[in-house]
């Protein structure tokens, strides 16, 4: 038994080594391999070539960047020329609202004052209408109380006058029948 089992484990090793060897064996093919590839001109000028289009295709991505990034900042540069522009022109217009709005202010201030002189104006016009209509009416009054009094007065002369003339005429009547009586 223990023959045995020294021949299995010699076995084992042995199983070992020929799994290493066989390892050994295909690094070493692969090694060569490489070793024949890279000396095979075929395939190194394919590989040239692969490394060749590559280059093209990463030159060609790069100057298309270079490109838009360069008309990026034009477009930059071009923003920034019209962005001081306006802001010039907005500052321009800010100042010019301001003036308005100090000019509009005044406007305001002068027409409220027009109106508030306009608003005493109209109460003094009102007032001198109110006493030139209470003027008017005691006027009136007194011009009619006048015209009564001269009425008045006139049919009181009238009658005066009237009871005169009847009087005279009946003086005269009198004196004519006194005349005649006394021819009597």
């Amino acid at each position: 038994d223990a023959l045995i089992k020294e021949r299995k484990a010699q076995l084992a090793d042995l199983a070992k080594q020929v799994v290493e060897l066989e390892k050994k064996i295909v690094k070493q093919r692969d090694t060569t391999w490489r070793v024949l590839e890279a000396k095979s001109c075929k395939h190194l000028q394919k590989k040239i070539e692969l490394l060749e289009m590559r280059l093209s295709h990463v030159t060609v991505r790069y100057n298309t960047i270079m490109t838009r990034n360069n008309r990026l900042r034009e477009e930059t540069a071009s923003l920034q020329i019209q962005k001081a522009f306006y802001d010039n022109c907005y500052w321009k217009l800010e100042k010019s609202l301001a003036q308005q709005n100090k000019l509009l202010d005044a406007a305001i201030e002068q027409a409220t004052e027009d109106y508030e002189q306009w608003m005493e104006d109209l109460g003094r016009i009102s007032d001198i209408r109110d006493v030139r209509c209470r003027e008017t009416i005691q006027y009136n009054i007194r011009l009619l109380e006048r015209k009564c009094a001269l009425h008045q007065e006139t049919r009181l002369k009238n009658f005066f006058l009237s009871k005169c003339a009847d009087l005279s005429v009946l003086k005269e009547q009198a004196k004519e029948r006194e005349g005649i009586r006394g021819e009597f």
